[in-house]
């Protein structure tokens, strides 16, 4: 008999013994189900997760390169050292170099938060405490914000340290409603400003609402909420900032890198034997630092998902090895009729791997049924990927065969003399 001959036949005697035993089939079924629908259930909550920041990356920046004292997440490993804590923060000045030589840099733009509780607040309406930050004209190219209406505030605005203010979408909604706000005044904690602007809805990132910011130039900050020398070394000091920068194109960011790290260095006299005081980065760091934090959730959640699987493997094994006792008589028969031994071990082999992979597909439909119906439930983000699609029926069959393998193998040793005789 050909080996295809062989596989057709013990696949059909396969199938009919799992259809006569129905029930025992379907509770076998159910630990596989459960434990692929746990696993397609929490990768999809990874997988949205995941595109959720990587989506929110998108929208916060344009392809930001970002130059600050030292890089974020620091301070989740054990609190910042006094050798980074001491790190100065640059000038505009060293912007303005920047933009004259490195010319794989095509804008430059200096950030800086006001320190301080700031509400907005125009006749009876006031906003809840709201992110407020200074810059200058470069802010636009550098992290991609748009204007909805008005415009963004001039050099010259910059260097008289203007009274003017660019608001968010829910900021403007908060202080006039449905009408614009442009050329009117609102007051920030007692402080007339004139509103000149306001950008487009940008949505929410790290849970934190892009559209409740205002932004004014960098020297009006740190005219009226300039930084404490005591402040958190995320706060720019008084006359210093931070800057962000955009290639002039995507595929010259490493040289654009390379190019302000040289310039930075020379400003601040760094000899060659001595380490940057500075760091430069782009987005990979945030999105490596989401890796970083939440890495043992996710390896948690797998090892809940994984034991679940492990679960129904065993129940199968267990179920597998019932139906070799029961079937130990016609193993006989099909041994004393000629049957060789690597038939009987595929009949219980191929079983084992119909049950988990049918298990499998059903733990799938399950599995996405339950990230859709989170998704549209709760609004958490959920995504079922291919390639968790095609790990999970890899896995259930990888189950199938590891634990049917040792059913298969003790039903194929049977003597048939005395599997003959077994009542």
């Amino acid at each position: 008999m050909g080996l295809f001959a062989l596989l057709s036949e013990t696949f059909l005697i396969a199938r009919q013994a799992l259809a006569a035993n129905r029930m025992r089939s379907l509770l076998a079924l159910l630990g596989i189900v459960i434990g692929v629908a746990t696993v397609i259930g929490m990768g999809s909550l990874i997988n949205g997760f995941e595109r959720s920041f990587e989506k929110g990356i998108q929208s916060f920046s344009n392809g930001t390169i970002y130059v600050r004292p030292f890089r974020p997440g620091v301070r989740f490993n054990g609190g910042i050292p006094d050798s980074l804590r001491k790190r100065r923060a640059f000038s505009p000045e060293d912007a303005r170099a920047i933009m004259e030589q490195a010319p794989a840099v095509g804008a430059v733009g200096v950030v800086k938060l006001a320190y301080d509780d700031i509400r907005l607040s125009r006749g009876g309406h006031q906003t809840r405490s709201t992110q407020t930050f200074g810059s200058d004209e470069g802010l636009l190219r550098t992290r991609g914000f748009d204007l909805a209406e008005g415009r963004f505030f001039t050099p010259q605005e910059v260097a008289r340290r203007a009274n003017v203010v660019v608001v968010g979408h829910d900021t403007r909604e908060a202080l006039f409603q449905d009408g614009s706000g442009i050329g009117k005044s609102v007051h920030l904690n007692g402080i007339p400003f004139t509103v000149i602007g306001e950008f487009e809805v940008k949505g929410k990132f790290l849970g934190q609402n892009l559209d409740e910011m205002v932004c004014l130039p960098w020297s009006t900050v740190d005219k009226y909420w300039a930084t404490p020398p005591n402040a958190p070394p995320w706060f720019a000091k008084k006359g210093q900032v931070f800057m962000d920068a955009v290639p002039v194109t995507p595929e010259q960011t490493e040289q654009a890198i390379q190019q302000m790290r040289s310039v930075l260095r020379a400003r601040r006299h760094l000899p060659v034997n001595k380490t940057d005081d500075f760091e430069i980065f782009s987005d990979d760091v945030f999105l490596s630092l989401y890796h970083t934090i939440t890495g043992g959730i996710v390896a948690l959640m797998m090892l809940i998902s994984s034991i679940a699987l492990l679960v129904g493997g065993i129940g199968v094994m267990n179920i597998m090895l019932v139906a070799v006792t029961e079937r130990t008589r016609e193993i006989g028969v099909r041994k004393a009729l000629g049957a060789p031994r690597r038939a009987i071990l595929l009949q219980f082999l191929i079983e084992a791997v119909l049950l988990t992979m049918t298990g499998g597909a059903v733990g799938i439909l399950l599995g996405g049924g339950i990230a859709t119906l989170v998704r549209t439930v709760s609004g958490l983000p959920t995504y079922v990927s291919m390639g968790s699609v095609i790990a999970a029926v890899v896995v259930s069959t990888f189950v199938g065969v590891f634990c049917g393998l040792y059913p298969a193998v003790r039903a194929s040793r049977l003597d048939p003399v005395e599997s003959l005789r077994y009542e």
